[in-house]
């Protein structure tokens, strides 16, 4: 299918930026071939097609395009916000409504969550392809908002699983499509700057919510906490549907326009691909780890539970610096190196992790992980979007993520039950460290498929 009949969605939008910088290292290099390494090659000015259903090209500023980054900044913190601040939840039900629960049950909810928040992207992509955005956008919030507010007269497992596991999670992935594939019409060579503004909302509501949690809970209680937070997110979600505007001049395109997402032709012949994809879901099963069970190992260390939940929102602040710092070291050094510095250094944080003896070791190996992991979530599309040509990259991209989710969901229950009445998490760090020093060296052998080289390669 000719890649300018159709409506690009989140995942083609961003592709075809990385793809361009690829075409682009194609036509200078000399010879008559140029080896598939070189697409890591950064451009200072990614050249990106224009879709033929925008009015005009990106304006890449002014008033509105920068009301939409605001807008997809608060619908992200809304949503994704919540899910990456679970470890203070994980620590509370444990001592509360949830104390009869293991921590493996009880962190299959927020397993669930987070893989709910990628595993349904695929899906609600085709839906913007098709023109859907606003629907999407109506969808996603409320279950959001309903989802927070119901979780505030959850009691019962079950409860707490079907609220802020399920309905949490499918209601942050509806919503986080629309907020990726408006900044794609709005920005173009200011798009990485905006994905990197956005992506602050996870971190930003990742220390905004524990500490308000802290501060709320003893004083006004679990119910009304949770019923604050649905406000919240009810302001937020509003502003996004004032601010963030489609700019395709058809507002439904027809199905056979819409790309086909679970054609995968080609995308599993590709040695590197396989081998990253498979790299990711590895480190899936660990990464999380020591973000989901930081609160309870605290009071292990005689940290009260206060700011055992504090240290869940410092650790999500201390993301921003790794986000922040890979993404513009990668444009030197390359995504996948990137890739494979950050995930070696979340493996030694996570092995250091449940062995720290002092609050303040404690603390700082926290903080270390938290860049680290930063690094890592910032980058980990990139590489995969360099491993093939153009036609197949947003199906590639899609197959990683929906594959990463399944790592998503067994991981920290996985973790759970490997620490099980144990007083510490001793033996949980020791399985999430090595999946994820597993997971390096199979990106390793990726970049070797890729490059040839296990050194001395930008890609």
């Amino acid at each position: 299918m000719d890649d300018s009949a159709h409506t690009p969605g989140p995942v083609d939008q961003i592709s075809r930026q990385s793809m361009g910088e690829y075409q682009t290292a194609r036509s200078s290099s000399s010879g008559s071939k140029t080896k598939l390494a070189d697409a890591a090659e950064p451009t200072s000015v990614p050249q990106v097609p224009i879709d033929e259903d925008l009015p005009s090209p990106p304006p890449d500023g002014g008033l509105h395009a920068w009301l939409v980054a605001a807008g997809a900044f608060g619908l992200i913190m809304a949503s994704g916000g919540m899910i990456v601040a679970w470890g203070t939840f994980q620590g509370y039900y444990q001592d509360n409504q949830l104390s009869t629960s293991s921590p493996s049950a009880i962190a299959w909810i927020g397993s669930i969550q987070y893989a709910l928040g990628y595993l349904p992207c695929l899906l609600s992509g085709r839906l913007f392809d098709l023109g859907y955005s606003r629907s999407l956008l109506y969808v996603g919030s409320v279950s959001v908002v309903a989802a927070n507010l119901l979780t505030a007269q959850c009691t019962r497992y079950y409860q707490f699983l079907l609220t802020q596991g399920i309905l949490l999670g499918i209601g942050s992935s509806i919503v986080y499509t629309p907020a990726i594939g408006f900044i794609s019409q709005w920005f173009s060579h200011k798009r990485p700057l905006i994905f990197a503004f956005t992506s602050m909302g996870n971190a930003l509501g990742g220390i905004i919510y524990p500490i308000m949690f802290v501060k709320l809970q003893p004083t006004i209680g679990f119910q009304w906490t949770m019923r604050i937070f649905g406000f919240i997110s009810l302001a937020l979600c509003a502003f996004a549907l004032l601010t963030l505007r489609d700019r395709r001049s058809h507002t439904k395109v027809t199905a056979t326009k819409a790309p086909k997402f679970f054609e995968l032709h080609g995308t599993l012949t590709s040695a590197p691909y396989v081998a990253y994809t498979f790299a990711i879901f590895v480190a899936y099963l660990g990464l999380f780890t020591p973000l989901t069970f930081i609160s309870d190992q605290a009071q292990t260390l005689g940290i009260s539970p206060s700011f055992g939940t504090y240290l869940v929102a410092i650790v999500n602040g201390s993301t921003i610096i790794g986000r922040l710092t890979c993404g513009v070291v990668a444009v030197r050094f390359g995504a996948l190196n990137l890739m494979i510095v950050s995930t070696t250094l979340a493996m030694v944080f996570t092995y250091a992790w449940a062995y720290t003896t002092t609050i303040p070791s404690y603390v700082v190996v926290s903080c270390l992980y938290g860049i680290s992991l930063g690094g890592f979530v910032s980058l980990f599309p990139v590489p995969a979007a360099q491993m093939g040509p153009l036609e197949d990259v947003g199906r590639r991209t899609g197959l990683l993520v929906t594959i990463l989710a399944i790592g998503a969901i067994v991981g920290p229950p996985i973790a759970g039950a490997a620490k099980g009445n144990r007083p510490n998490y001793h033996i949980a760090s020791l399985y999430a460290g090595s999946t994820i020093a597993v997971a390096a060296g199979i990106m390793l052998l990726a970049k070797y498929f890729q490059t040839g080289r296990l050194v001395r390669s930008r890609v």
